[in-house]
């Protein structure tokens, strides 16, 4: 069930009661579990040993398998760097920031969804401006700052009265932009939220997840001072940070990785794809297993 997925529990717990210090190595751990769940996780981990290695850096995980070996496994994120995805980046901070305070003020556990009015959607009336929005939506700039808009946020919910199973919306302007705030007590009963401002489509990246590939490809000769060898996965970016778009072309990536793997998760569904890889002739690659 949506509301009491076990997986979206644990999702926001790791963003919620981690500390910053400690929160990316626990999503990295998030990601991992959420890899394993999956067929190909399985098969991929088949009887090997997670070692509780919790400084580990170079790889993120390290395994042990049946020959006594050690095998890692790096984490990487697929970040679309568009102006669009800092702005949903700062107010997922404020969304979790505001849902940490209503639950320490009124012992609630608060469901947010913050929308933003992007006045393009409105406002275009020329072909470019329409096509401007089509091809490149959402809002890539907040006109105050992060403490203004967190404090006009609490406020607006805090003052709203009792917070109920049923959904309050809130009109909220800041500094001439709007925004909509949608909370009610948290249906699966612990904090969640989430940012609407959609950012733009990609129609084939390939080349943009060969970019992340070649960056872990100069790192992993220094994966291999701690395992017998490596392999990688990279987390599908979110959908609100752009949806990559793949044609059926078959692309063979780049790759010094005997193996790499990328895990999407829409918050249920989870799916693992093992990309088509080409290795180089001079490269310390272990045979694919």
């Amino acid at each position: 069930m949506y509301f009491t997925d076990k997986n979206r529990i644990k999702y926001f717990k790791t963003l919620i009661e981690t500390p910053i210090p400690e929160r990316k190595k626990a999503r990295e751990a998030f990601y991992l579990d959420l890899f394993l769940q999956t067929h190909e996780g399985t098969i991929w981990k088949g009887s090997s040993k997670l070692l509780d290695l919790p400084k580990q850096e170079r790889p993120d995980f390290l395994f042990l398998d049946e020959n006594g070996q050690q095998r890692g496994l790096e984490l990487t994120d697929w970040v679309n760097n568009t102006k669009q995805c800092r702005v949903n980046q700062i107010l997922t901070d404020i969304a979790r920031d505001i849902c940490i305070e209503v639950q320490k003020t009124k012992h609630i556990n608060l469901s947010l969804t913050i929308d933003i009015y992007d006045p393009k959607k409105w406002g275009y009336r020329t072909r470019k401006e329409f096509l401007d929005y089509v091809y490149n939506p959402g809002v890539k700039k907040l006109q105050a700052n992060t403490k203004t808009i967190k404090k006009v946020f609490s406020d607006k919910i805090l003052n709203s009265g009792d917070i109920t199973e049923y959904f309050t919306t809130e009109q909220v302007e800041v500094k001439g932009q709007y925004f909509k705030l949608t909370f009610s007590k948290s249906w699966f009963n612990f904090p969640e939220f989430h940012i609407n401002n959609n950012s733009m489509y990609w129609t084939n990246p390939t080349t943009a997840l060969q970019k992340i590939i070649n960056c872990k490809n100069t790192k992993y000769d220094s994966y291999l001072s701690n395992c017998k060898y490596c392999d990688l996965l990279i987390i599908y970016p979110n959908y609100h940070t752009g949806n990559p778009i793949f044609s059926e072309t078959e692309f063979p990536f780049q790759s010094h990785f005997p193996n790499i793997f990328l895990l999407y998760w829409d918050g249920e569904d989870i799916s693992v794809t093992k990309l088509n890889i080409s290795h180089p002739t001079d490269s310390k690659t272990a045979p694919v297993h």
